[in-house]
């Protein structure tokens, strides 16, 4: 049966740390200020141990072995301090400011084993999996709510910024994922079901190391080898009658070979999309080239309150998904989940030119939201269309001359131009349309705009501890919880710098 941590248990004076402390070692100890303190204050006890209800059947082994609110706040520390799970059990077992922030004040309180631990994080990723809900979300929500009362933060005023984050795997060529995927999928249970000639077959693929073959194999052979090994997966899907993406092989099969007349057909490289599977070991992970940095893994999309007078600016929504996922899609959500936080009404929403699409600016204006972007995607026009509606000319900026424009029957405006390879030019309602909203953009005072800029420090420190900008991290699940405790963790860090500053201040 589910039961929550006894919040009221008496302390023992004779086991606790502090009792043996004296003077300055005390009072760092103690100090409220001190992180260990607001961790406890504003991140460990605010947790609501009923959002992890769903996770515990009724029955004899439903009930947790542990207290709810010190595995989660354990993994917040986990990604706090960006460390090992063998170093934050060292902390949790021996660290007394570690385990003054998780509130195991005595020395008698035992911290939960490293199976507990486990077994809890595979149970929100298998419950979200099941149910699309995930828990540590609805926990982050939760505990940024109750911080966002205590200082009185209205949220009216958010801004965005996203992050591409790679996955922890590495990168893979064509044949290096088909390969890999194959020895993946064949293992001891699925071996026995092919018959003696094919499992000789996959046997000696299996021995092969593919990442030596690349290298040492020439494009012309690299090619057949590449249908070869095609060929064989088809017949393993055929003979296992794996016909659907809940096998691993036959996705990344339909992903890589077309089949004409049961033979397996390599596709072009220019067909292969970005959502395909990476690497075996992470088919969350999608592809995306962005500023002409390569990147394999996921968006991750952050927003937070803007700066308000004598309070801190909080993280109050967090989004992750497939590097794929393009900037101006996270805007929606990212409003409705600031509402659910703060209980105020989104008024003002700074962003980049990334976010910036019709249905966005639509969507802005029925919510009557102020959207104020620092720029929008894509090269400043030639030619200033001001006049085009209502004066039926344009303006080329590059000759000073005024050119008359004429609206054709497919709705188009067409200009002639004097000189230049293209002597006409057209318009259509879709780039009117973008040129007003970039002058509307231009004609925002730059204070207004630059407010968004602070967010880019938040989107630093989200991703201050990973290497090669990798995540520790394999699978969306697990991104998303090391995106939420690392965010919390960045909420506690900012009250407590904010209660020092105000305690300087007075």
């Amino acid at each position: 049966m589910f039961r929550k941590t006894d919040t009221n248990e008496q302390l023992d004076i004779f086991s606790s740390p502090s009792t043996y402390m004296k003077g300055r070692t005390a009072k760092k100890y103690e100090d409220p200020l001190a992180w260990q303190n607001e961790f406890y204050q504003y991140v460990t006890s605010k947790i609501d141990e009923e959002t992890f209800r769903p996770l515990f059947k009724e029955g004899n082994m439903g009930a947790p072995n542990a207290s709810i609110r010190i595995l989660v706040a354990m993994s917040i520390l986990k990604e706090g301090f960006g460390c090992s799970d063998e170093d934050l059990f060292e902390k949790c077992e021996f660290d007394l400011l570690a385990r003054k922030a998780l509130g195991m004040e005595t020395l008698e309180d035992a911290a939960p084993s490293i199976d507990t631990y486990y077994l809890f994080r595979r149970r929100i990723c298998d419950y979200e999996k099941e149910k699309g809900v995930n828990l540590m979300e609805k926990c982050f929500g939760q505990v940024t709510g109750e911080q966002v009362k205590v200082f009185k933060i209205s949220g009216r005023s958010v801004r965005m910024d996203s992050k591409q984050i790679g996955s922890n795997i590495a990168w893979y060529s064509r044949y290096e994922i088909v390969h890999a995927t194959l020895r993946k999928e064949m293992n001891e249970f699925t071996l026995p079901s092919l018959n003696p000639s094919l499992r000789r077959k996959v046997e000696e693929a299996l021995t092969e190391d593919a990442q030596k073959t690349v290298y040492r194999t020439d494009s012309a052979t690299m090619e057949v080898r590449f249908q070869q090994l095609g060929q064989l997966i088809y017949s393993i899907l055929v003979k296992l009658k794996w016909q659907d993406d809940t096998h691993l092989l036959h996705r990344v099969f339909h992903e890589q070979y077309n089949v004409e007349h049961g033979k397996a057909i390599a596709k072009d490289k220019k067909d292969i999309k970005a959502s395909s599977v990476q690497n075996p070991n992470d088919p969350d992970a999608d592809y995306r080239s962005k500023n002409g940095k390569k990147n394999k893994g996921y968006n991750a999309n952050l927003t937070e309150t803007t700066d308000e007078e004598d309070k801190p600016s909080l993280i109050v929504g967090v989004q992750v998904e497939p590097a794929t996922a393009a900037d101006n899609g996270f805007v929606k959500d990212a409003i409705k989940k600031a509402e659910e936080v703060t209980g105020n009404k989104v008024t003002t929403m700074y962003s980049d030119g990334a976010y910036q699409s019709p249905t966005n600016r639509e969507f802005a204006e029925s919510g009557q939201i102020k959207f104020v972007a620092n720029g929008i995607q894509g090269k400043r026009s030639r030619f200033d269309l001001t006049d085009l509606l209502s004066k039926h000319h344009v303006l080329d900026r590059n000759t000073g001359e005024l050119i008359d424009a004429v609206l054709t029957k497919g709705g188009k405006w067409k200009v002639k131009l004097s000189e230049g390879k293209t002597r006409l030019r057209y318009f259509t309602q879709e780039i009117i349309d973008r040129f007003l909203t970039r002058m509307q953009i231009e004609a925002t005072p730059l204070e207004d705009r630059n407010k968004r800029n602070n967010v880019e420090a938040s989107i630093f420190q989200y991703c201050f501890h990973t290497r090669n900008n990798k995540t520790r991290y394999r699978g969306l699940l697990k991104t998303k919880l090391f995106s939420y405790c690392r965010c919390m963790w960045m909420n506690m860090r900012r009250i407590q710098l904010f209660e020092i500053t105000m305690c300087k201040r007075a």
